[in-house]
C-alpha cells in the first residue's frame, strides 16, 4: 500500500504545507489546474488523489530513483513526522515550537502511529 498523506508529509521536509487534507492540497499544490473535479465526490476525490499521487511520485523518482516504488511502500509503512501540530490549542504551531509540558501531557492520551512517533521523537530529544 502507498500512503499519499504519509508521503506528503515526508515530503515536506522544510514544513512549508499547513494542512495535508485532500482538498487542501488540491488548492495549495494547485492540482486543480491539472484536475476538473468537484470537490468531495467520490470521482472528484479520485481524480484529485490521482494528481497528488502523480506529484509525490515524480518527486519520489528524484529522491528514491530506480527503487522509487518500493521506498514508496517502505515510507508508508513506517511512522512518519508530524511537522506542525495537528489539533488543539497549539494546533498550526511547528512541533519543535509547541511547549514540551503540553507534549509530555499528550503523550499519556490516545494517539494515532503517527502522532505518537512524533511526540515520542520530540521528547526523546529533549531529553
Amino acid at each position: 500500500m502507498i500512503c499519499t498523506l504519509k508521503l506528503a508529509r515526508y515530503f515536506d521536509k522544510k514544513c512549508v504545507i499547513p494542512k495535508y487534507g485532500l482538498q487542501y492540497l488540491r488548492y495549495y499544490l494547485k492540482l486543480n489546474i491539472d484536475v476538473d473535479a468537484t470537490p468531495h465526490t467520490a470521482l472528484g476525490d479520485i481524480l484529485v488523489l490521482e494528481a497528488l499521487f502523480n506529484r509525490i511520485y515524480a518527486k519520489a523518482v528524484i529522491e528514491f530513483g530506480d527503487d522509487t516504488v518500493s521506498k514508496m511502500i517502505e515510507v508508508s509503512k513506517k511512522p512518519v513526522l508530524y511537522r506542525r501540530m495537528p489539533f488543539g490549542k497549539h494546533k498550526g504551531m511547528k512541533m519543535e515550537e509547541v511547549p514540551l509540558d503540553y507534549l509530555q501531557w499528550l503523550a499519556g492520551t490516545d494517539l494515532e502511529e503517527d502522532l505518537r512517533y512524533t511526540i515520542e521523537q520530540y521528547l526523546g530529544a529533549c531529553e
